[in-house]
């Protein structure tokens, strides 16, 4: 007897009530690996930002890293002797940087570490450089900068400039060299410029800080309140700290502290402040 077709043969072997898909049926088939599609081009869409940002941020750590690497170190040339005016001449052109940025007002130079930059303060907006660079522009490493609450002649009992700590050792990063005793103990100044001043200050303590808020936290106009916070800048309650045991500060000094975080992950909400005192304000032109 002759054996029908092997197709013939298939379709005998299907059970008798399969039934073809229905159209809706394959329509919500078609949806769904429709929504997968879209979903999945969503995810390489977002993997794909996630890592163009990466790269961007690290270009743009890159790039600044390497600025303050060939930003020279500001040198002032001391006056003449035989001359009544005791100015000296500017090492920073301020014209140049207001026309940049006219939020720049003042540069900060601590020898022996990395810091040489910009000061920034927006009248605005006190958290804006937190992720804007001296441009302007939004950027991961911020700026140096202080708040509203600072005036920007440095006549304040206390100033206060923040700055990011990174690992790439930008910004306010290299401040924890003063974590080291013999590098404090070797490292005693620092010099602040603004138009018309080159202000020096001796490096007097470097110690770990809650996140209080210091112009926030006391009432510094208040002369006992700002003796007492004196005291402990001087004394400060910390497991991590150097200090100049030679010094005391007085009701009438005027001192900077450099803010920045911790890298300890132990200490995620600390801050480290390295403060300066006033000793020097010399003239310039």
């Amino acid at each position: 007897m002759p054996k029908a077709p092997l197709e013939q043969r298939s379709e005998d072997l299907q059970p008798k009530h399969a039934k073809a898909a229905s159209p809706l049926e394959a329509r919500k088939k078609k949806r769904s690996i429709i929504i997968l599609a879209v979903l999945l081009a969503f995810l390489l869409c977002g993997v794909a930002a996630g890592c163009g940002y990466l790269i961007w941020q690290q270009a743009e750590l890159d790039r600044v890293a390497e600025e303050m690497k060939n930003t020279p170190e500001p040198v002032v040339e001391q006056p003449a002797q035989d001359t009544a005016d005791n100015r000296v001449e500017n090492p920073i052109d301020f014209t140049s940087l207001k026309q940049e940025n006219p939020d720049i007002y003042a540069w900060i130079h601590v020898p022996g570490t990395d810091v040489n930059l910009p000061v920034l303060q927006s009248a605005t907006n006190d958290f804006l450089y937190l992720d804007h660079n001296k441009d302007g522009d939004y950027a991961i490493e911020g700026a140096i900068y202080t708040e509203m609450a600072n005036n920007t002649d440095f006549s304040d009992p206390v100033t206060v400039l923040y700055g990011h700590n990174l690992q790439n050792g930008t910004m306010f990063s290299t401040l924890h060299y003063f974590e080291n005793e013999d590098f404090f103990n070797e490292h005693d100044t620092l010099y602040i410029y603004t138009p018309g001043h080159a202000l020096t200050y001796r490096v007097v303590s470097a110690y770990l800080y809650d996140d209080r808020h210091i112009l926030n936290s006391y009432n510094l106009s208040d002369p006992t309140v700002r003796q007492e916070y004196f005291n402990f800048v001087m004394h400060p309650d910390s497991l991590l700290v150097n200090t100049r045991s030679d010094t005391e500060l007085s009701i009438d000094d005027k001192i900077v502290q450099l803010s920045t975080c911790m890298s300890d992950t132990n200490h995620t909400t600390s801050r480290y402040i390295v403060t300066g005192v006033l000793i020097d304000d010399q003239p310039t032109y």
